[in-house]
């Protein structure tokens, strides 16, 4: 039997295309940031029973909650869940051991493009000032997307506070700030990733620098008796900057 040459190295090289094309799509596909799926973790709220109704209904989305033992029983890591209103954001947080660990890398410590909030490496959930950094994108509105609305002020009115859950304790956050910072301005300062200061005077001038770098005047007052959460992500309309949300730490009432 005659054997084709003209034939082999047109399928050779159509099936190079397909394997090349294949590839491509593969990279590109882990490539887009893509949330991770929790549904794993929730478990029924404890919400209160009307003792009239006996009726049994499934819970749905709005009477479920993350577990935060079931997340640290996969990860040891986690430290918390922080929650926005209408759960825009609701994710689990990790303390990382230094600020690359988990960028790409999931609640399984595999690779993810999305990554997961995580607590700067040189600070902890019981720092002056809590940095928590997370991953936004341009396709889906996933991670600390959402936060690119507080650069609108009516946006802020309307959801001046969120939640940071921990074993212990649940903690609310009024957002006295929120600001775009520009990393590739040698005149614009990454102050407000530092966690601790030594002196009072510092920690003061820096807070009066936040509210003053505010894109808007939120009219929340700020002290030194303050402990604060700074949440940080890219800006999805520019790469070179960072959208930043800090709140006070307040009591529930």
């Amino acid at each position: 039997m005659k054997i084709n040459r003209k034939f082999l190295a047109t399928a050779g090289a159509t099936l190079l295309l397909f394997a090349s094309a294949g590839a491509a799509y593969y990279h590109y596909q882990r490539s887009i940031k893509k949330a991770y799926d929790y549904s794993a973790y929730y478990v029924p709220s404890p919400v209160a029973k009307d003792p009239v109704d006996e009726t049994e209904e499934e819970p749905d989305e709005e009477q479920t909650e993350l577990s935060l033992t079931l997340l640290k029983e996969t990860n040891k890591d986690v430290v918390g869940i922080i929650e926005f209103d209408e759960r825009m954001i609701y994710e689990p947080v990790v303390q990382a051991p230094d600020n690359e660990y988990y960028v790409r890398r999931n609640i399984d410590r595999d690779y993810a493009s999305a990554g997961i909030p995580f607590v700067t490496g040189d600070g902890n959930v019981y720092s002056t000032n809590v940095v928590i950094y997370g991953h936004s994108s341009t396709r889906d509105d996933i991670i600390f997307t959402p936060l690119m609305n507080y650069t609108s002020y009516d946006f802020y009115i309307k959801h001046p506070t969120f939640r940071f859950e921990m074993e212990d304790v649940t903690r609310v956050y009024q957002i006295f700030a929120v600001l775009s910072v520009d990393t590739k301005d040698p005149y614009d300062t990454l102050e407000f990733a530092e966690t601790e200061w030594r002196k009072e005077t510092s920690y003061s001038a820096f807070l009066r620098d936040m509210r003053s770098r505010s894109i808007y005047n939120t009219g929340i007052n700020v002290s030194t008796n303050d402990r604060i959460m700074t949440l940080v992500t890219c800006d999805t309309g520019n790469g070179n900057k960072r959208i930043v949300v800090i709140g006070k730490e307040i009591d529930i009432e």
